[in-house]
């Protein structure tokens, strides 16, 4: 895989059929992303078992189910949806006659002349001008087309509701049931709020990695110690365009890549990133420009949404996507990291941290084909990854999950294998297991990172150079 940054594709009607399913993979999906606040979870098992069915066996496709979180949304209208005139006046409100019904008495009660509102995904913006017997006014100051359950947003106001619902609740446990890798909770604000989703997942499968999307200032703020529970972030553009000024948006996407690098936390940058492939077979240089930045910035990976979901290039805009990110990562500057590490190192840094730096710059050093790690929970691999090494990082491990899992992250491939006897052992089906799969060539040195004793987690403890016979 020439490639080291992963591709997130949202399914949906696009994509629903084994051949197409088969061609995103092919294209370069390594995660499906299976999005709740759309469709049944009868499709969703349809799709869950055409990726395991289609999956390879060295890097097979990492399933993640989004919940859909608090969001607000507009009720259904009638007739489907209403075009809102720039400058016209509208309704707002509960009632049977309002020209954009909401009901949910959250947003009601915090209406008041003055307030903004946002609707869809920012395309469409409101503003409350007069309380009404039942409903409120409000001028219409960007127009378009509003549909049914479009998100609703009222600037600069966060509601304190929690951060899962019933619907959450039940869609994890189907998600568990149907055997997923990452659930992502939305609109996190804090780690309390990522403990309540870890407490319930950790109750009906523990191997089940957690994803934060962090869309919001409060999630921004507390970033630190949701990143001490999480096994994986999404920068969720969407929303925090909504929840903040625009221009804001791009700070806060390079300081949440900067700070879950620093901690060795995989991070996806997601929403609108090659948007015009959804009607256009060729993305816009903005687009591409953002996707190149995102991964110069260090994102593990991107995600593609409603491109892949309802667009009609969903096999192109994967294609697209992988083509810009090969570029990108030619002109990786790693300078940055190793100044952080450096700097990081002045108040300590735990011994797998320091081993995975020390195995890079090996690599680097012995100009090596291969750096090859062995893990039980995918530390290892992660932590390497996180130096961002020229050579393939090859991880061989024992545990499905983690096979799966280390889809997400930058720059390593996996292959399972039996539960090792030994160190040695362990070291030689990893070779052999690479070999076969092509990803190694004999005469080839490789560096090597294990732990003894082998099959324990979190004892990366030892660097071996070898050579490929």
């Amino acid at each position: 895989m020439r490639r080291r940054t992963k591709i997130v594709c949202t399914l949906g009607p696009a994509v629903d059929s084994r051949d197409k399913i088969r061609q995103l993979i092919e294209a370069g999906m390594n995660v499906a992303r299976l999005n709740c606040s759309h469709g049944g979870w009868e499709e969703k098992k349809r799709w869950i078992g055409w990726v395991r069915e289609l999956s390879s066996k060295v890097c097979p496709v990492a399933i993640l189910v989004d919940l859909q979180g608090p969001k607000f949304r507009v009720s259904d209208i009638q007739g489907g949806s209403v075009d809102l005139e720039q400058d016209k006046v509208v309704t707002v409100g509960a009632s049977g006659s309002a020209t954009v019904p909401i009901h949910q008495p959250e947003i009601l009660h915090a209406l008041s002349p003055g307030c903004r509102l946002i609707l869809g995904d920012g395309e469409i913006e409101l503003r409350i001008t007069d309380r009404l017997e039942e409903d409120f006014s409000a001028k219409v100051v960007i127009g378009g087309t509003l549909m049914s359950r479009k998100g609703v947003t009222l600037v600069g106001k966060v509601f304190d509701v929690p951060a899962m619902t019933d619907k959450d609740r039940l869609d994890t446990v189907e998600a568990i049931n149907a055997g997923v890798d990452f659930i992502a909770l939305s609109y996190v604000k804090s780690a309390n709020d990522v403990r309540e989703l870890r407490r319930l997942v950790d109750s009906l499968n523990p191997r089940v990695g957690i994803c934060a999307k962090i869309e919001m200032r409060e999630g921004i703020r507390d970033l630190e110690n949701i990143l001490k529970i999480v096994n994986l972030v999404m920068v969720a553009r969407g929303d925090m365009g909504l929840q903040m000024d625009i221009e804001d948006v791009p700070i806060m996407q390079k300081r949440i890549i900067h700070e879950c690098s620093i901690a060795g936390t995989p991070v996806i940058t997601a929403t609108q990133m090659l948007e015009s492939m959804i009607h256009n077979p060729r993305p816009t240089r903005a687009e591409a420009t953002d996707v190149a930045n995102a991964i110069l910035d260090g994102t593990d990976a991107v995600m593609l949404s409603g491109e892949t979901a309802q667009g009609k290039y969903p096999i192109g805009c994967v294609k697209t996507m992988a083509r810009i990110a090969e570029k990108a990562e030619a002109v990786y500057d790693r300078t940055r990291i190793e100044d952080d590490f450096q700097t990081h190192l002045r108040g300590g840094v735990d011994h797998t941290d320091a081993i995975a730096h020390a195995v890079c710059d090996l690599a680097h050093c012995l100009r090596s084909g291969a750096i090859v790690t062995t893990s039980t929970s995918g530390q290892t691999p992660r932590l390497v990854s996180k130096f961002r090494p020229r050579q393939p990082i090859l991880c061989a491990t024992w545990d499905e999950y983690t096979h799966r899992q280390l889809a997400v992250v930058w720059g390593v491939e996996t292959v399972k294998i039996s539960l090792p006897a030994s160190t040695d052992d362990i070291i030689r089906r990893a070779i052999d297991e690479f070999f076969i799969e092509k990803r190694l060539k004999l005469g080839e040195l490789v560096i090597i990172t294990a732990g003894i004793p082998a099959g324990s987690p979190g004892h990366t403890n030892m660097i071996v150079t070898q050579i490929v016979k």
